[in-house]
């Protein structure tokens, strides 16, 4: 009888017991939990209505339309999903193209132009890009020669002074406007799609605030990402494109099947893998997907993919952003250099969730939380200048990360072809420098990623072991550990360790596994070393579960409090209601005996609970149903509206047999 109280819709058996107010979705009210039950059910009526509608019509190709139009619905809205998603994407990447290279210098023949756009036709020409004409940097602006300590000092200089403008401008943007536009936004996805009610998460404000920060704090050089705020995009666009038909409009669980489907589309255009955004959606962020919610989001993630290839924003005309191309084969004793890498990412990522979420902690509960913009300068400046010292910190992230997977081209000159031990000192400096300030990083009040910063270091590890093994090989050819080598002068490729190491590092921070395999596979384009990346994602998990089981977004939602439960662990209780009820005595309310101001009195007094259990009567304690306070309080206030506001008017709460009752007086 509870439930039937609690779904009871117009037709023509029986009557809508809460009042109009309650028939809108915002009866949910901030950070509640949504009625699936009940969205089920009025989801089921809705199309039963469309059926009815047309069946009294008698018009057969009119019922037929009708019906297919309310099919349809959700594939048009996915498909504006998928478009608008990699539209804002393409503008980001361009944006961030922009400004990243605004740090360094700028265009004089076209200064709205990237570095790349502009020295496109020097680009095969040795050390093109550096000796660029048209491309200036600030010390030139003052006649000084940029290789000189003048010059550099000078560069060194514009390059930490616009790294803390972008940065505060982030964070500016963020505390004035939209503050659920900070951070990757992820574990609010996850959150939402459980079931749970943020108001202002997905709305245009946080959209628009969410891709402007995004371009700012991407540009200023912290250690971050935007794959992951990409996905928190999506779901905007979803939020945004649902209120163009009812049935997502006034159901909250129809809605977040948008959801599960922008999550897919947000992963797609971040690293042009619709497929591995598909699996992302279902193994990391949807709580209910049910089937025809996989095929939506596969059209989701395709359109999206699509769109931003049409954009082109890496000015390359494909969708693979790291595209590699590895000529040799791995070898037998390269697994114990893949197992090690495995390992070192279990532990980094696993030692990262540990540090990082102390640090939150200490954010949200010190005289730190009063100062979010001055917090972010600093943590830029400090940023900035480290980065400028190491060459594989300094430029974009994502530049240097495909620099790390690259085969070297025999002849080419750039420090990763021609190492030595400083380069290998170099790279395993900056990953520790990665590290260490992405843990003060994530989880400040400016958009921010994770994907990127833990492929970085994962890459930097990797790409130094790589090198170091290249090294052995080549000083002791003659080795047995060597006898598939063949005498190849070439044995081992170091962008095939930097590649292993960025999924084991991945796999460590965020325990994705199935989905983080084909992400890599779509975001690289090879194919030939699926085993070692399969066995370095296992490992890594493996071992980062020996040091706790949830990964970085899990534990931010346990930070902030939110009410999530995981679908994918097993909660084992062996305690008892009674165990850990409290002692104070149970506040319920009776189906009669109500009046409009006790209830009101109950509201005002009583304010821990979030709802009330509805008894038969306080003798039985028979419970019938359960109504929250958001929905008390509606139901009140619209019986004030109507211009009965007397305080003795008695209220009950109407059960299957008040139901039957009320219909009869109805019929007479």
């Amino acid at each position: 009888e509870g439930m039937e109280e609690r779904v009871l819709v117009d037709d023509d058996s029986t009557i809508d017991v809460r009042p109009p107010l309650l028939q809108d979705p915002a009866y949910y009210d901030d950070f509640d939990t949504i009625d699936w039950l009940r969205d089920s059910t009025r989801d089921r009526k809705l199309r039963s209505k469309v059926d009815r509608q047309n069946a009294s019509k008698h018009v057969r190709i009119m019922r037929k339309l009708s019906q297919a139009f309310y099919a349809v619905q959700a594939w048009i809205i996915v498909a504006l999903i998928g478009l608008l998603t990699g539209l804002l994407a393409a503008a980001i990447d361009v944006g961030v193209d922009w400004f990243t290279d605004i740090r360094f210098g700028w265009c004089k023949a076209n200064f709205w132009q990237s570095s790349q756009v502009c020295c496109r036709e020097f680009a095969d020409e040795e050390d093109g890009e550096q000796f660029c004409p048209k491309y200036q940097q600030w010390s030139q602006l003052f006649g000084v020669d940029a290789v000189s300590k003048g010059g550099y000092a000078l560069n060194y200089f514009f390059y930490i002074l616009i790294s803390i403008i972008f940065a505060s401008m982030a964070a500016l943007f963020v505390k004035a406007f939209a503050r659920w536009a900070a951070g990757s936004g992820i574990p609010e996805t996850k959150t939402i799609l459980g079931g749970f009610v943020i108001r202002g998460f997905a709305s245009p404000n946080t959209l628009l605030v969410k891709c402007i920060g995004l371009i700012f704090s991407v540009s200023s050089g912290l250690n971050l990402g935007k794959e992951g705020p990409l996905v928190h995009v999506g779901v905007c666009c979803a939020e945004l494109f649902s209120k163009l038909f009812s049935k997502y409009r006034l159901n909250e669980a129809k809605k977040r099947e948008l959801f599960s489907a922008a999550a897919a589309a947000g992963v797609s255009v971040a690293f042009g893998a619709p497929i591995g955004g598909v699996l992302f959606s279902l193994e990391e962020v949807s709580y209910y997907f049910p089937h025809k919610t996989l095929w939506r989001s596969f059209f989701c993630a395709a359109v999206a993919a699509v769109t931003l290839m049409y954009m082109n924003p890496f000015h390359t005309g494909k969708l693979v952003i790291f595209q590699v191309q590895y000529t040799h084969t791995w070898v037998t004793i390269e697994l114990i250099p893949f197992l090690l890498l495995a390992i070192i990412g279990g532990l980094i990522g696993s030692f990262f969730i540990k540090l990082n979420i102390k640090m939150c902690h200490y954010r949200k509960t010190s005289w730190l939380q009063k100062y979010p913009i001055q917090e972010v300068m600093f943590i830029a400046a400090l940023t900035s200048l480290i980065s400028y010292l190491n060459p594989y910190m300094r430029g974009n992230s994502g530049e240097i990360i495909g620099s790390l997977f690259d085969e070297c081209d025999p002849g080419e000159k750039t420090l990763l072809c021609n190492p030595d031990y400083k380069v290998v000192l170099w790279l395993l400096m900056g990953g520790v420098m990665r590290f260490t300030l992405t843990i003060f990083t994530f989880g400040t009040k400016v958009p921010a990623g994770l994907f990127i910063p833990s492929l970085a270091i994962g890459a930097s590890f990797g790409r130094a072991l790589g090198i170091g093994m290249s090294m052995l090989q080549q000083a002791y050819p003659d080795s047995f550990l060597f006898y598939e080598c063949n005498q190849a002068s070439e044995c081992f490729t170091p962008g095939v360790y930097a590649l292993v190491g960025a999924a084991a590092s991945l796999a460590g921070f965020t325990r994705m596994t199935v989905s983080l395999v084909v992400i890599i596979f779509e975001l690289t384009g090879e194919l030939s070393y699926i085993l070692p990346i399969i066995i370095a994602v296992m490992v890594s998990k493996w071992v980062a579960d020996a040091f706790g089981r949830e990964g970085i977004y899990d534990m931010h939602i346990l930070l902030n409090g939110y009410p999530f439960l995981e679908n994918k662990r097993e909660y084992r209780f062996t305690s008892t209601a009674y165990e850990v009820m409290g002692q104070e005595p149970i506040d319920f309310l009776p189906v009669e005996g109500n009046t409009i101001s006790s209830l009101n009195s109950k509201l005002r007094e009583e304010k821990r609970f979030t709802g009330y259990p509805v008894v038969n009567s306080d003798q039985s304690m028979q419970l019938v149903g359960f109504i929250s306070r958001i929905e008390l309080r509606q139901a009140l206030d619209q019986f004030k509206e109507m211009g009965s506001s007397e305080d003795d008017t008695p209220c009950f709460f109407p059960t299957a047999r008040y139901q039957r009752i009320f219909t009869e007086k109805s019929e007479h």
